[in-house]
């Protein structure tokens, strides 16, 4: 073992024995959990969370109006008991659940559900944070959320949403005590107050976040007494942890383990399928890559099989547009780039690069839920486009960094991975693709590409309730892209976490869920 290794799970094993956490046994009860991830949340905000390390934790300490039952992608109620849809399917009414309480003891009701939608939807409310960047991309279609009475509310719409009720299970419609925000503005961030199963105790940054359970939860109380949310960057000593039973499950293993962990009775991997994209971003609003044939000419030159064995081992689908094959809005009839250098060689020349040019690629350190390996894969890009004479800068960041770096937009070619939340098509085009995310400090739309035809397309599908005509109007987006050739396409990637065998019904979600409400220790 190395020095380093030994010393950090050295660290960690102090830190357990300190933090009293228990390392459970045999017909154990209660307990803590400790989870082990590779970085930490930007924020505890639900709505300011952009990453999955801030969004994993909204969700074990907030609840939406509905939520998926189990592991499975209908909807069942949550806070709210029942909805109903208008015949114009612009209103949407909500009954509340009754005798609910926030974690400071606040009273949950409808005055909770309109403060919390509309300090995201409205910019002029008090409580409105320039941070809240996905409420667009989400329920850009909301035109007010009304009290009613106590215990119903209705979310008015601008248009039909036919993705509203799969986008309320997530952290954007996670309901805030409006006494803990209105106390505290700016601290809430980081002193979250939900109505959850677990509630907030302490976080001390890239280190740990502490949960104890919530005795008082409306769906009875978890099976655990607490959680420990740990951050260990490296994969090797991530792994090694869960190995010793010093976390009980972790993100972020890396894929060249699974084999490893399969064989392993102390320990087991839970995969699943997304809606899901990895690929590599060209910035088409800077040179070279505002010319279509460069950025078509990279789709030849990088070899995207190759990347998808050596990265991805060949878990998850290999990747030619947005929407995997099965999920509404795939289109058929999209070739696949092969990987042919000549032919690339050929583009930039007509382009007017027949000797190349130098660009830089920036990427997050860590492994993310869509990339196990990112430094490996640009490595391999770097690798490709050195044979067709373009000499690539790779720039490695912190997540933090990485994220506002690639916000403004300063960079030619970026490391780009999305996982939809909402299990529905606009979910992931519209935020990727839409002009309206090419933004000077938060853009979504990383390749700062888009058409009028598109932003048209993906519109009008996010406005109407037929599954058919949606359909139709996402494939054609699809090939828009692929005409526009915006992104090198890499992989659909799983969403996956590796447990110790001893702690009993968990899985990962689809849409990356990991309830933890009734996991429990054998």
């Amino acid at each position: 073992m190395s020095r380093r290794i030994f010393f950090t799970v050295f660290a960690l094993a102090a830190f357990l024995l300190a933090s009293g956490a228990m390392i459970p046994c045999p017909a154990s009860a209660g307990g803590t959990i400790i989870v082990g991830r590779g970085a930490d949340a930007n924020s505890l905000d639900p709505p300011e969370g952009q990453s999955f390390e801030a969004i994993k934790c909204s969700d074990w300490s907030f609840d939406g109006l509905v939520r998926f039952d189990g592991n499975t992608q209908k909807i069942v109620p949550a806070l709210a008991t029942s909805w109903d849809i208008s015949d114009d399917g612009l209103v949407w009414t909500f009954k509340l659940r009754k005798g609910v309480k926030f974690h400071d003891g606040t009273p949950f009701n409808a005055d909770a559900v309109v403060f919390s939608f509309e300090r995201q939807r409205n910019k002029s409310h008090p409580y409105y944070q320039k941070t809240f960047a996905r409420w667009g991309a989400k329920f850009a279609q909301v035109k007010l959320t009304k009290k009613i009475d106590d215990y119903t509310v209705q979310i008015i719409l601008k248009k039909p949403a036919p993705a509203m009720l799969v986008n309320l299970p997530f952290y954007i419609g996670y309901i805030v005590s409006p006494t803990a925000v209105k106390k505290d503005k700016e601290g809430f961030r980081n002193h979250p107050v939900g109505t959850g199963y677990f509630k907030f105790v302490k976080w001390v940054k890239d280190d740990y976040i502490e949960y104890e359970a919530n005795k008082d939860y409306w769906d009875g109380p978890p099976k655990v007494d607490r959680l420990i949310v740990k951050v260990i960057p490296d994969n090797e000593v991530r792994l090694l942890a869960l190995k010793k039973g010093e976390i009980h499950f972790a993100y972020g293993i890396d894929y060249t383990h699974f084999a490893d962990i399969e064989k392993n009775p102390n320990i087991k991997l839970y995969n699943t399928t997304t809606l899901g994209i990895q690929c590599i971003a060209m910035n088409a609003q800077k040179k070279p890559f505002d010319d279509v044939r460069v950025r078509r000419a990279l789709n030849y030159a990088i070899n995207t099989k190759r990347i998808f064995q050596t990265v991805f081992y060949g878990y998850g689908l290999k990747a030619k547009q947005v929407i995997p094959p099965g999920w509404l809005g795939h289109n058929p009839d999209i070739p696949d780039y092969e990987y042919n250098p000549e032919k690339a060689k050929k583009l930039l020349a007509e382009a007017g690069y027949p000797n190349g040019f130098k660009t830089d690629i920036i990427s997050w350190t860590n492994p993310r839920p869509y990339c196990p390996a990112p430094r490996d894969e640009v490595t391999l890009v770097k690798s490709d486009l050195k044979k067709i004479g373009i000499d690539v800068d790779i720039k490695m960041m912190r997540w933090n960094t990485f994220r506002a770096t690639r916000g403004k937009g300063e960079y030619g070619m970026t490391m780009g991975g999305w996982i939809s939340g909402t299990l529905d098509p606009d979910g992931i085009l519209y935020p990727l693709y839409h002009s309206k995310f090419i933004r000077k400090l938060d853009a979504i739309n990383w390749a700062r590409w888009s058409t009028k035809e598109s932003d048209k397309s993906l519109e009008k599908a996010r406005a109407t309730y037929d599954e058919k005509v949606r359909d139709e109007l996402y494939k054609k987006v699809a090939m828009e892209i692929y005409k526009g050739a915006p992104d090198v396409f890499i992989a659909h990637p799983i969403a996956s976490i590796a447990a110790r065998s001893d702690l009993k019904n968990i899985f990962i979600h689809p849409s990356h869920w990991v309830p933890l409400h009734n996991v429990y220790f054998e």
